[in-house]
């Protein structure tokens, strides 16, 4: 647990070129928490197809839930719905996470039960300890992750390189399948 908060609090470089570093998910299933200024483990969901960080219920859709995930041979990400008994059970399942290229014009975090379309990666995603971090075209390790707040409190679309995004209100995130150990994905000083 330092060493992530070193990590967040020293920044991740966003990219790590010629680190020797042993690809190693965590075992399976885990989930992946968001961490940066004033998001304090906030947990990754989706309705099926766009991504987000924070409390799933706040979306009022019954398809959104927090995503559990399993990482495959092939350096892919694919996630199914968690969640307990008392809640309603969304109809996707089995959806492979995807980040935009780096030359492409999205920046929006998805997932798909089908080919990734053009410009979008559903692979090379690797593990530096418990961070997560993709692997590009060009062999270098990324962590170009950040969250644009939505007009509901407590939830942030996930997006990837923020270069040419002029959004306000950009938070760069440190993804990680270390939990938060206050529960709650909310700043610690809140």
């Amino acid at each position: 647990m330092v060493a992530l908060q070193n990590l967040i609090l020293l920044g991740l470089p966003a990219t790590i070129a010629g680190a020797a570093i042993e690809a190693r998910a965590p075992g399976a299933p885990f989930a992946l928490y968001a961490y940066g200024t004033g998001i304090g483990g906030a947990p990754v969901f989706t309705s099926g197809s766009k991504a987000y960080i924070g409390n799933a219920t706040l979306l009022q859709d019954t398809e959104a839930a927090p995503v559990e995930f399993t990482a495959t041979s092939t350096e892919e990400l694919v996630g199914s719905p968690n969640t307990t008994s008392n809640e309603p059970t969304p109809t996707w399942s089995n959806l492979t996470l995807l980040v935009p290229e780096t030359t492409s014009d999205s920046h929006e975090v998805g997932f798909t039960n089908s080919t990734p379309g053009s410009g979008m990666s559903a692979n090379g995603f690797t593990f530096y300890g418990e961070v997560l971090l993709h692997k590009g075209n060009d062999g270098k390790l990324k962590s170009l992750w950040y969250a644009v707040p939505l007009d509901q409190d407590g939830i942030w679309s996930l997006e990837w390189n923020s270069t040419g995004d002029d959004t306000t209100g950009q938070i760069p995130l440190t993804l990680s399948a270390t939990a938060p150990a206050h529960g709650n994905g909310k700043s610690q000083t809140e």
